[in-house]
């Protein structure tokens, strides 16, 4: 069993998929961190701009096939660090666990609207609420690769929960995307 199975020095992974500044395309980031929030490795994909013609045969499933075929399971693919599970803002990028094989949890607080598409519930469910936790509680969803791994998945998550604001590393990743696209006119 290496250490990162057995929970010790495991990582988590933080993906989100936005739109570009002029929303003309999409663009997505993974950053994977320690059980801090310390960021060890961020990767950004350079936009997807679907031409006119993609966006007509694609219709409503572009934005799907691009989070998750084109853009989600690349990062994961290209990243050097492996995660335990990979936390995502949305419902629908639970679909990412199907072909990549990891654990895929989505998160929110509890309250907040959380968009789903008419797909099937994803599997797993609930509330993180770490005993003396400072911060506030987190609704999930979430799609194993098997039981053990979410028990596993599920204490190592509410453990960094106590150290940290699971949230939170969603923002700073739209916060350094938006920056990049101001450094850079590719990512604009």
């Amino acid at each position: 069993m290496t250490t990162q199975q057995s929970g010790a020095g495991s990582l988590l992974g933080f993906l989100v998929f936005e739109k570009t500044a002029k929303k003309d395309g999409f663009i997505a980031a993974l950053m994977v961190t320690d059980n801090r929030g310390y960021p060890l490795e961020f990767k950004a994909t350079t936009p997807v701009r679907p031409s006119l013609v993609q966006r007509s045969l694609y219709g409503g499933q572009l934005e799907h096939y691009v989070a998750v075929e084109l853009c989600a399971k690349a990062l994961i693919q290209q990243t050097q660090r492996r995660p335990i599970a990979v936390l995502v803002p949305e419902a629908w990028l639970l679909d990412l666990a199907e072909d990549s094989k990891v654990n895929v949890l989505a998160l929110w607080r509890a309250g907040e609207v959380l968009r789903v598409e008419d797909k099937d519930t994803p599997s797993g469910g609930g509330t993180i609420r770490p005993p003396g936790s400072p911060y506030q509680p987190v609704v999930y969803r979430g799609k194993f690769k098997s039981s053990d791994q979410e028990r596993e998945v599920l204490a190592f998550v509410e453990d960094c929960a106590t150290r940290f604001d699971l949230i939170e590393p969603f923002q700073r990743m739209r916060a350094a995307l938006e920056l990049l696209a101001k450094e850079d006119p590719r990512y604009g």
